[in-house]
């Protein structure tokens, strides 16, 4: 229930025109079941029926005479009371009142006046009935796309506020089947709610008040079903929540197998794995099926059990009445008797479809409660309540006695405490796995430190404005990566309004300019997915190039050429150069060669900072990096 309430909290900005829906909604239900009212006056006029009791029977208006004192009937009237509930006199006013009032309406000097006066209420009140049920469409269709747009938006905020450590657990298809799938099926619910509750709630409401006010007893006998038809319900509607969770989950299966495969079709072709890709997809798709089939099998299985429920009903009060009034004990003329049966049959629908809304809200609670999960997930970089705001990088950067770990009790980082000045280049070297880029990920905040604190110019940068720290920084990754846009786009990302001209300068620094003039259209060539269409050199360039029209003030730089060849590797390590040139550089090296002029060189091994000076101070020590180093050039002449 606290679920519920707090998916309904999310409409509250839309109650204004969910109110005009649920009106529109209930007068469409009034008119509708206006026409059910009608149908035995209707029959009435057209055959100019009194009663349908056999002889000997009392209709209703003889019933009603009876009870009049000086009527002459008094000892049956007495008769007839002793085996009805007192408030039956109550009842039989309110629906003689409701039969004067449409008689009003309708009342003619002739039949065939009468009839006409009938077929214009039935069209006046036809057509009411779908413009109200038109208003109600229109409005809430509104609210569902709004609902739609508003989720995915939340969660797309929220996975820009949640930190890398929560992308790192969830698999991508996951993260997408919560913005694509989940909220379709949420919204799903949300339509079926609000576009059926309001008009099926009244229309039940009024044609069983229609069956009481004509028949008492004949709408106590058809209650008694409805214990083992919402005794049903509620069980088939656990079932399905579990169900339609599951089911969700293996989508999301399917969307991860197509995505990892998509995003990695360079390296399933390079192994020839297409047909363990194809194998692995069909597995997914196939988990999905089944799950969808259990659900399917307990969701179509509530309509024909309800339905034969509520017609054994219908058997039991036409059998019940159809006996009293053969035996002459009819209490119904034949309008009543008419009305009560076609309002008997127009409830199946309705009670049908209010059955089917809990099986579906239970179905939106599985995907709301896989929404709520990233909606409500904690995040862990968090601004203070009062940021600094600070724009300009003006003497030093400090670790102070820093400790991480991805998990408990198993640290990546421990003690480390370093300082680098304005204008430095610290490179910082290790074995694969030592922390090198779990310790340079704590600067722009991607994580947060255990313990110890991180200072920029000595503000603790976990009480910076996260734009302001960020925008001091510059990051070049180990992995490129750019958007299926243009290279234009690519190299200005976040930045509107830059002019062509400058965008180039930054290209040409980059030695990018060389190959983007070689394109057909240029700077407008668009990359595709990852930079497909670009070599690893040149995507590195257009990185670089990213890099310096953003002009940062701290670089972090995750060094990536040597997968590359010798000229791509020269002119990436020359736009490099230009890169770092009067910037305050942090250098993850794995390339020893290119840093043997940094200022200072940090050794990492077991999460610890075991060395610390320049090459040659280092080489001369003897230690892990002379090690490294002469294991990377062993080799060479």
């Amino acid at each position: 229930m606290k679920l519920l309430w707090k998916t309904l909290g999310c409409l509250k900005s839309y109650w204004p025109r969910i109110i005009v829906a649920s009106i529109s909604a209930a007068l469409h239900a009034l008119m509708a079941s206006l026409l059910v009212w009608i149908a035995g006056p209707l029959l009435m006029t057209l055959f100019a029926v009194s009663n349908i009791n056999p002889p000997g029977a009392r209709s209703a208006t003889q019933v009603e005479s009876a009870d009049r004192p000086g009527s002459g009937t008094e000892e049956v009237a007495e008769d007839t009371k002793s085996d009805i509930l007192p408030d039956l006199d109550f009842l039989a006013r309110s629906r003689e009142g409701l039969k004067a009032e449409i008689h009003k309406l309708v009342s003619s000097d002739t039949q065939r006046g009468t009839l006409m006066n009938f077929c214009w209420l039935i069209i006046f009140i036809a057509v009411s009935s779908n413009v109200f049920l038109y208003l109600q469409g229109f409005f809430m269709a509104y609210v569902q796309q709004s609902v739609i747009r508003d989720f995915r938006n939340h969660l797309f905020e929220k996975y820009q506020q949640l930190s890398l450590s929560f992308f790192h657990r969830e698999r991508t298809g996951q993260v997408i089947s919560r913005v694509t799938n989940d909220v379709i099926v949420l919204n799903e619910t949300v339509d079926l709610g609000f576009n059926r509750l309001v008009t099926d709630s009244l229309m039940v409401i009024l044609l069983v008040s229609f069956l009481i006010l004509l028949s008492w007893k004949l709408t106590l006998l058809a209650v008694l079903v409805l214990p083992l038809v919402f005794g049903f319900i509620w069980w088939m509607g656990r079932k399905l929540r579990k169900y339609s969770h599951r089911s969700q989950e293996k989508m999301a299966d399917v969307n991860s197998v197509l995505e990892e495969t998509v995003s990695n079709i360079r390296i399933v072709k390079g192994y020839a794995m297409e047909n363990f890709e194809i194998r692995k997809f069909f597995r997914a798709t196939r988990e999905f099926f089944r799950a969808l089939v259990r659900m399917t099998r307990i969701r179509h299985l509530s309509n024909p059990v309800n339905e034969v429920l509520i017609v054994v009903a219908g058997i039991l009060i036409l059998l019940f009445a159809g006996t009293r009034i053969l035996e002459g004990a009819g209490e119904m003329d034949a309008g009543d008797f008419m009305t009560f049966i076609l309002a008997m049959f127009s409830l199946i629908k309705p009670t049908k479809s209010l059955l089917q809304i809990h099986i579906k809200i239970q179905e939106g609670l599985a995907a709301a409660e896989r929404i709520f999960d990233v909606l409500e997930a904690p995040v862990k970089v968090k601004e203070s309540d009062t940021p600094v705001k600070k724009d300009k990088f003006e003497s030093s950067i400090k670790y102070e006695n820093v400790n991480f770990s991805y998990i408990p009790g198993e640290p990546v980082l421990e003690d480390i405490s370093f300082d680098v000045k304005k204008g430095e280049v610290v490179a910082l070297v290790g074995s694969s796995g030592a922390g090198k880029s779990t310790l340079f990920d704590l600067l722009p905040r991607f994580y947060d430190p255990l313990e110890g604190r991180i200072l920029i110019d000595d503000v603790d940068i976990r009480d910076m404005k996260l734009v302001s720290l960020r925008g001091m920084l510059g990051i070049v990754t180990q992995e490129t990566y750019l958007f299926n846009d243009t290279i234009r786009h690519n190299i200005a990302y976040g930045l509107n309004g830059i002019p062509q001209e400058e965008i180039a300068t930054a290209a040409r620094a980059a030695n990018a300019d060389c190959f983007i003039e070689q394109f057909e259209d240029r700077y407008d060539t668009v990359v595709g997915n990852r930079g497909v269409r670009l070599s690893g050199g040149q995507r590195q360039r257009i990185a670089i190039a990213r890099a310096l029209l953003k002009n940062p003030q701290i670089l972090i730089f995750d060094e990536a050429t040597s997968a590359l060849d010798t000229e791509s590797e020269l002119l990436v390590q020359e736009a490099i150069d230009r890169l770092m040139a009067n910037r305050t550089t942090l250098v993850i090296a794995h390339r020893l060669s290119t840093i043997q002029n940094a200022d200072r060189i940090m050794v990492l091994n077991g999460g610890r900072i075991v060395e610390n000076g320049t090459h040659e101070q280092l080489m001369k020590r003897g230690g892990l990096y002379e090690h490294l180093y002469t294991m990377q050039f062993k080799d060479r002449p």
